[in-house]
């Protein structure tokens, strides 16, 4: 899965896109509007907002199972605080640049691994 994230983020993807653009492979799903559209989930290290790599992996649980999205989504968010602390990105990156390129990969694979454990995918 690193080798994946890596050729991502080296065609330019921000961490929201590479979550559902993962998501959308396992599920056997292409849609390049989703993806750009996600992007707008992609925050600075400064943002206030919940992390992207979050809200877009609660996305990807509704579109794989919207029936049982909601309590998929609510269980994601419940693991992914107590596995990282937190669930705001300027929390989790502590106001440090350097963090986008040490924290966000491990959450962002973390996090995609956990959502193909729900949806039960495979890697």
């Amino acid at each position: 899965m690193k080798e994946e994230l890596f050729e991502l983020k080296l065609q330019g993807y921000c961490c929201s896109q590479m979550v559902m653009e993962m998501g959308l492979r396992a599920l056997g799903k292409q849609n390049e509007d989703l993806i750009e559209a996600i992007s707008a989930l992609c925050g600075d290290v400064d943002c206030e907002k919940p992390c992207g790599v979050l809200t877009a992996a609660q996305c990807l649980l509704h579109l794989a199972d919207p029936k049982t999205g909601p309590e998929n989504a609510a269980d994601l968010e419940d693991w992914f605080e107590d596995a990282f602390g937190d669930k705001i990105c300027s929390n989790l990156m502590e106001g440090q640049p350097i963090n986008k390129v040490e924290k966000c990969p491990v959450i962002t694979e973390e996090t995609i691994k956990y959502v193909f454990e729900i949806l039960e995918l495979e890697c």
